[in-house]
């Protein structure tokens, strides 16, 4: 059985929310998403961005901000940084994803889409992982 679900995006763009609710029977769990791609939707959130919001600072607080919005058992969020420039001094390919309290940094490779793409399917392979059935 799953547990409630919510996401946070950023560079993400939504992606994440698109494949959740492309499994049928997703709104038994599914509750929505925010997509926070500007800096001042992050901070209308609440999410401390003191940091940068390429950091797993900013994904944990997405990830605790969204599970309070939603009023859900899991969020996951996505900050990172898919490219075509370095950001914040960060590298393209530098991305933060958060499922509740863990926060992965991973390094992605390839175009903006790709990296995007690779960072959802990181995201799945995690929920997957404990237990959520898609």
């Amino acid at each position: 059985m799953n547990k409630t679900l919510a996401s946070i995006e950023s560079f993400t763009g939504g992606k994440f929310a698109d494949r959740i609710v492309s499994h049928p029977g997703a709104s038994e769990y599914f509750k929505g998403s925010i997509v926070t791609y500007a800096t001042e939707v992050k901070e209308k959130l609440g999410i401390n961005v003191e940091k940068g919001t390429i950091s797993s600072m900013c994904a944990y607080e997405m990830s605790k901000k969204g599970r309070e919005f939603f009023d859900v058992e899991v969020c996951v969020s996505f900050t990172g940084n898919a490219g075509p420039d370095v950001m914040e001094d960060q590298p393209v390919g530098l991305c933060f994803i958060a499922i509740n309290n863990e926060v992965y940094e991973i390094n992605f490779t390839g175009e903006r889409n790709e990296i995007r793409k690779q960072a959802v399917d990181f995201a799945m392979d995690k929920l997957k992982e404990k237990g959520f059935i898609f």
